[in-house]
């Protein structure tokens, strides 16, 4: 499991290195508008760091999804499938090296906006005046008092549920390779399929969590979304093991 997860990783590893150098690039335009107390520098870097983050983990996703299309449908990995394990744990290689990527990428720029907040508070001269300054270029009005509840809140949900979209993900462009191989408009297919299951899914969580209050609702539907991505997983390994020919 350890060497598909590595093997999952370099094949990954370029995207990732693309995402770090335009990430550098924003944060020198971010320091570059703090220590020069340039608001057009201080804002660009602040929106440029704020797409990568959000394109980056995004992108880590859908890049996901192209390799796996690509593996089944080319002969790129072709010794994947040969080599001595089951449809479950290459499967469950890909899923886990995802949320990986995705929590290590979400980490990384948690922690650089802690180490930015820090130096535009060292430079600016008090965390008031940080907070205007920001404000008063992005023209929004942030609820600073709740956002250490509202950043998990945010992340737990941006990682289940884009983690279940790439379960869902796997499911379509499996029966695309597999039970719709071949016939006519397969993709299309299987990308209605894929809508339709999201559809279903979201429909089920809202009735479940409709009556609840809005914290035990949020922890609901995380909860829901885990248990149908783990319900998906496991008919997207049993397709593997009963129907995919490589």
């Amino acid at each position: 499991m350890t060497k598909l997860m590595k093997y999952e990783w370099r094949k990954a590893l370029f995207p990732k290195m693309v995402l770090l150098v335009i990430t550098a690039i924003a944060e020198i335009a971010f320091l570059i508008g703090i220590f020069s107390k340039k608001e057009m520098w201080y804002g660009l870097g602040i929106e440029g760091l704020v797409l990568c983050a959000i394109f980056g983990i995004l992108y880590i996703g859908i890049e996901s999804l192209t390799t796996f299309s690509k593996d089944l449908n080319t002969k790129q990995s072709y010794m994947l499938f040969l080599t001595p394990h089951t449809s479950y744990e290459i499967l469950g290689s890909k899923v886990l090296m995802n949320a990986i990527s995705i929590f290590v990428t979400g980490a990384f720029f948690a922690v650089l906006a802690i180490v930015d907040i820090g130096i535009g508070v060292a430079s600016i001269g008090g965390v008031k005046e940080l907070l205007s300054f920001a404000e008063a270029f992005m023209s929004v009005k942030i609820d600073w008092n709740n956002i250490r509840q509202i950043a998990l809140m945010a992340f737990s949900s941006a990682l289940v549920s884009w983690l279940n979209i790439i379960v869902v993900g796997y499911l379509a462009i499996l029966l695309s390779a597999t039970v719709l191989a071949g016939k006519k408009g397969s993709r299309v297919v299987s990308f209605v399929i894929f809508l339709i299951i999201s559809g279903i899914s979201s429909y089920v969580v809202n009735l479940v969590t409709r009556s609840m209050n809005e914290i035990a609702s949020f922890w609901c539907t995380v909860g829901c979304m885990l248990i149908f991505t783990v319900i998906f997983y496991a008919i997207t390994g049993w397709i593997m093991d009963k129907k995919l020919s490589v």
